[in-house]
């Protein structure tokens, strides 16, 4: 496997993908930045280096997606794949070395944001206002997460042999965890009370007692929702609104989702149809 990884990394270096992606992410970074700055300025406020620092957990993901689609798309059309089959490796082999380059690739994107980012940001919004041993937890969180996603485009990659179809599906699959993910943190977070409260009516004040929120999820469906907000994608939002201390459990449910993907791909990808 080390000489298909070396190959992939070969790709990487000769190849437009990847440093388009890493492009799109550094200018995300410089962008946030001097927005930040900007708004800063107008305003005459001051906005903290931590507010443009998470963004990068919500937008890693979907470039990901493209590049993984790009990636082992051009494998599958240019019959790479059922090359290195005949040259001997298994097919195994072959999907690990594709999963681990993506996963690479999706924690140098994360890279490629915070680099510009602190190197513009630092001098324009000054140092984080959190403690660096959260910004730290939450930036390993993150390239793990970034890891699992990798795991799920791998997946859809591999086992289809269109480009075009690949590359929809990837980024269609990006963006709905992350629009879930939203979902789920409005849901999950409605309070289960609805405070008393004095209104005045016709010229008389009324107390409205306490009562149970309708909004608020009850029950097994709380469950539900809450393991799917621990989904690749649905877990950057629950970072970004916790990113002062981010749940210890994140890293473990990226990680089951990582080995999940990575077993259900490989079990497929052995018994498909290379044409």
């Amino acid at each position: 496997m080390n000489l298909l990884l070396s190959a992939n990394f070969l790709r990487l270096w000769k190849g437009t993908a990847f440093w388009v992606s890493m492009a799109v992410m550094a200018g995300i970074g410089v962008f946030e930045a001097t927005a930040g700055y900007l708004s800063a300025r107008d305003m005459g406020i001051t906005l903290s280096l931590d507010n443009r620092y998470v963004i990068f957990a919500l937008v890693a993901g979907v470039v990901l997606s493209a590049f993984c689609s790009l990636f082992i798309g051009v494998e599958h059309s240019g019959g790479t794949i059922r090359n290195k089959i005949m040259a001997g490796h298994s097919r195994t082999a072959i999907y690990l070395a594709n999963l681990i380059t993506c996963a690479a690739v999706g924690v140098l994107l994360c890279v490629g944001y915070i680099v510009p980012l602190l190197a513009e940001g630092i001098p324009l919004l000054g140092w984080f206002q959190l403690e660096l041993g959260a910004v730290l937890w939450f930036t390993f969180c993150v390239f793990l997460m970034t890891a699992a996603l990798a795991g799920l485009f791998t997946l859809v990659a591999m086992l289809n042999q269109n480009r075009a179809v690949t590359a929809i599906i990837c980024i269609f699959l990006a963006y709905i965890l992350l629009f879930l993910g939203i979902y789920l943190n409005s849901r999950l977070t409605e309070p289960e009370m609805i405070p008393a409260r004095e209104y005045v009516e016709n010229g008389q004040i009324f107390v409205q007692e306490a009562r149970p929120n309708p909004g608020y999820v009850r029950g097994p469906w709380r469950t539900v929702c809450g393991l799917l907000y621990l989904l690749p994608g649905c877990q950057a939002v629950q970072l970004v609104t916790t990113m002062e201390a981010c749940p210890w459990y994140l890293p473990l449910a990226s990680l089951c989702a990582l080995a999940a993907s990575a077993g259900i791909g490989l079990a497929l990808f052995r018994k498909m149809d290379l044409k």
